[in-house]
């Protein structure tokens, strides 16, 4: 079991590195963490024909009306649009604008750039790790 002190230890570990700004990404005036999630599931969701918003839901974790909201607020901005199923009107696909496929190419390198060198600062076997750590934090 882990003692109160490795708690603590570990606790301090993460408040320094949410403060310390390392993983500050760019911010687009228009656009938060969430949006530009949903515009990269979209974007590169690449075994997907078309995409429904349960596809994104399920992809990234996250609760039906919270990707509706998003995709509302990213189709205002001309990034995405929504397509019905020509044979069942209940079904909805979203798809990239061009506006949108430019906005994610061009935005891809400038967004992931913190993570990059955060990974390039710990090395591949460090890497391998965290993301071992990380899948097995998620998966609970």
């Amino acid at each position: 079991m882990t003692s109160m002190t490795e708690l603590q230890y570990i606790d301090r570990l993460l408040q320094i590195f949410r403060r310390s700004g390392i993983y500050d990404r760019p911010h687009d005036e228009d656009l938060n963490d969430a949006d530009i999630m949903v515009l990269y599931c979209i974007g590169f969701c690449e075994d997907l024909k078309n995409i429904k918003l349960t596809d994104i839901a399920t992809r990234l974790k996250v609760t039906l009306p919270a990707v509706t909201h998003k995709v509302q607020t990213l189709e205002q901005a001309g990034l995405i649009k929504k397509e019905k199923d020509t044979n069942d009107k209940r079904i909805t696909y979203v798809k990239l604008t061009d506006k949108g496929q430019t906005y994610v190419v061009s935005s891809k390198k400038t967004y992931y750039q913190p993570l990059q060198q955060i990974l390039e600062s710990i090395g591949e076997e460090d890497t391998h790790h965290l993301i071992r750590i990380l899948e097995k934090i998620s998966n609970k």
